[in-house]
């Protein structure tokens, strides 16, 4: 769960939030923190917002940095795994899901039919 303050901690992280531990550690660069968050499933972050601390519990999702590594072709889609940075972006659950990367110009999906 996510830690109250006078700054709205809410449990999540948002733009413009200033991190300062990692499971109580102090951090200074995107590095200390990375090196810090390695070892655990979830890890306790402190963080600053709008001038007042909180603390939230972040999950730690495994990433083997390669991105793509499957990609099928489907009636004129290109399907894969859903990427990280799409994930992040439009809120989609760490397991699971299709994503539809390109859609072939002429294809069934690329078509508009119009009655």
């Amino acid at each position: 769960g996510g830690g109250g303050g006078g700054g709205g901690g809410g449990g999540a992280l948002r733009g413009g939030d200033l991190l300062l531990t990692v499971d109580g550690s102090p951090v200074r660069s995107l590095n200390e923190a990375e090196a810090a968050s390695q070892a655990s499933a979830s890890v306790q972050l402190g963080v600053v917002r709008d001038g007042a601390p909180f603390a939230v519990t972040a999950p730690m999702l495994p990433s083997d940095g390669l991105g793509t590594t499957r990609v099928l072709g489907w009636a004129g889609l290109l399907l894969q795994e859903t990427p990280d940075a799409v994930r992040a972006q439009r809120s989609v659950p760490a397991q699971g899901g299709v994503y539809a990367s390109y859609r072939f110009y002429g294809s069934p999906p690329g078509r508009r039919h119009r009655l």
